[in-house]
């Protein structure tokens, strides 16, 4: 699959939401190396951060950088992600997570047990792809970010 035909997939950030019943504990944002999309890193950019500020490269991916052990988005004092409705499509999919054969719900997490089987099943196949995706991201840095900056 080409870098346009992922990107058609992933323009609607809204449809990777997980339902789940979130208790808002935090636990998804401490430790977080969430891979980027280039459709992540277009939307945080347009709030107005810088991608240094709040992006690594670990030589695969581009990954959400922590800040004391939390994600650099995190409010740790109302245990909220400032960018909210911004976030990132990994952090819509969590706890569904890739273990390199199959989806899985990731068990830390103290809600996993509230999302419904049919939301592993509507997403697995994205969550595949969002992982073979993430690692093109790198390649449209380089390649469009640089020429616009």
């Amino acid at each position: 699959m080409d870098i346009l035909k992922f990107r058609r997939i992933f323009q609607n950030p809204k449809f990777f939401e997980v339902r789940i019943e979130c208790n808002r504990c935090g636990y998804c944002c401490i430790g977080t190396e969430m891979e980027l999309l280039p459709e992540d890193i277009e939307r945080i950019l347009k709030l107005g951060y810088k991608l240094q500020e709040f992006a690594k490269f670990d030589g695969i991916y581009w990954r959400l950088k922590t800040r004391n052990g939390y994600c650099v988005f995190f409010n740790r004092k109302g245990n909220i992600c400032t960018i909210y409705e911004h976030r990132p499509i990994g952090c819509r999919l969590y706890p569904l997570q890739w273990n390199g054969v199959n989806v899985e719900i990731d068990k830390r997490c103290p809600m996993w047990f509230t999302i419904p089987k049919s939301e592993v099943e509507r997403l697995k196949l994205y969550i595949k792809y969002f992982v073979e995706y993430a690692k093109l991201t790198n390649l449209w840095i380089k390649f469009y970010l640089k020429r616009v900056e």
